[in-house]
């Protein structure tokens, strides 16, 4: 395809690091003008996304939250950058820079503009602190997916749940492939440093042959943690030895209920790392990883581990069955289910003949289908199709119309968000 100017935004540095970094580098290599908008800080993370990727950067202050106060000053500071900019493609995605992405290109008229759906914010938000606000978050996402010519899932499941709730058409939104925001590097997990694999093993004090379950996350209720701790007492009375692993810190937005709380405190075996640069050290140290989350985009770190040859314990929760195949990969088990989690967590902590086959095949299946080479083809595929298809789109006053209809949706939005914090 011809060189494009292509801007991407993420509400947080870290999303941009983890998702698209790599791709943002490939897009260079091929000649076209690559431009980001994320927040500064924190700077080590820009600093390194930056680094990986050779954008262009533009600073963004954004609030991950909703904020009546901030959003407004963010909106405009991200009209600015466009209008300066000129991107002929916008890919925004994460859920603040998604509605202000969405919102500020549609006034700034960029041709091709593309809404990338990590997961669900409304669905994801259900059970926590924001689970009154669902209705609202429901409305940004149809006002999001409103503003972009071409709407692309991480998952099928979240797909179909998007079109289900009515947040967009089904003709509007697909999914590249198998899923995922643009691929995995299988061969940084398939083939670890040796010398730091060993450094971390040392450091978290896990002898050599220590049955783990390795969890990677927010501490946080949604991410299915409460369920991990409380089927850890029931498979540490059944492997004596275990080892707990749980990568990430609480989220005070969310917070565990006392019993969880109390489990974290109290329970034998865990191990906690607040925060990891580098997974590729720790996933070579699990026996298993779970992911027993409620709801997911996709539950990237089960790839990663599935790519280290590491099998899961999965729910059937959307975004996260779309990790794994039951049976190949991973096992799976009902969402909620405590006991059902702790027999399949024991079962690939004692039967080292299943876990080593599914470990391996889960390395060929991810390989196989997303491999960051394979994603990063589809996604040149989607923007010289999706390019094509906006150049032979009728302009005018139609086009006029869905822009006025968007920015009024904003507003309303905006003052909707306005008075539920208030």
């Amino acid at each position: 395809m011809p060189p494009y100017r292509i801007l991407y935004t993420t509400t947080t540095p870290i999303a941009a690091l983890a998702f698209f970094a790599a791709q943002l580098r490939h897009l260079r290599r091929q000649g076209h003008d690559v431009h980001l908008v994320t927040p500064p800080e924190p700077a080590e993370l820009v600093a390194r996304a930056l680094e990986t990727s050779g954008a262009t950067f533009h600073p963004l202050p954004m609030a991950r939250e909703i904020s009546p106060r901030q959003d407004p000053v963010s909106l405009l500071g991200m009209y600015r950058i466009l209008r300066r900019v000129r991107p002929d493609i916008i890919n925004f995605s994460t859920p603040k820079a998604g509605l202000l992405g969405g919102l500020a290109s549609v006034a700034a008229g960029v041709p091709l503009r593309v809404y990338f759906i990590h997961g669900l914010r409304s669905e994801t938000a259900a059970s926590g602190a924001l689970a009154p606000l669902q209705p609202l978050l429901r409305l940004i996402e149809r006002l999001t997916c409103a503003c972009a010519h071409e709407v692309l899932c991480v998952s099928a499941s979240n797909r179909d749940e998007a079109v289900a709730l009515g947040l967009v058409p089904a003709h509007k939104i697909r999914v590249l492939g198998a899923g995922s925001p643009a691929g995995l590097d299988v061969e940084r997990y398939a083939a670890p440093d040796p010398v730091a694999v060993a450094a971390a093993r040392q450091e978290l004090g896990l002898a050599p042959g220590t049955p783990v379950v390795g969890f990677v996350g927010r501490l946080a209720p949604q991410k299915g943690i409460e369920e991990v701790l409380l089927a850890w007492e029931q498979v540490r009375r059944r492997v004596p030895g275990a080892a707990l692993l749980l990568v990430g810190t609480p989220d005070p937005a969310n917070p565990l209920s006392p019993g969880a709380l109390r489990a974290l405190r109290e329970a034998r075996g865990i191990v906690n790392v607040t925060f990891e640069a580098d997974m590729s050290r720790l996933y070579p140290l699990m026996t298993v990883l779970t992911l027993p989350s409620r709801h997911e985009g996709l539950g990237m770190v089960v790839l990663e581990a599935l790519a280290a040859g590491v099998p899961s314990v999965l729910t059937d929760a959307p975004g996260v069955r779309d990790a794994g195949v039951p049976g190949l990969t991973a096992l799976q088990v009902p969402t909620g289910d405590v006991a059902a989690l702790a027999d399949a967590l024991t079962t690939l902590l004692t039967d080292a003949d299943l876990a080593r086959r599914l470990g391996t095949q889960g390395q060929a299946w991810v390989r196989e289908k997303f491999a960051q080479d394979r994603v990063w083809a589809l996604w040149d595929e989607f923007y010289a199709q999706a390019w094509q298809r906006r150049q032979q789109a009728r302009r005018g006053r139609s086009g006029r119309r869905t822009a006025v209809w968007v920015l009024a949706g904003a507003l309303v939005a905006l003052g909707l968000l306005g008075r539920k914090r208030r």
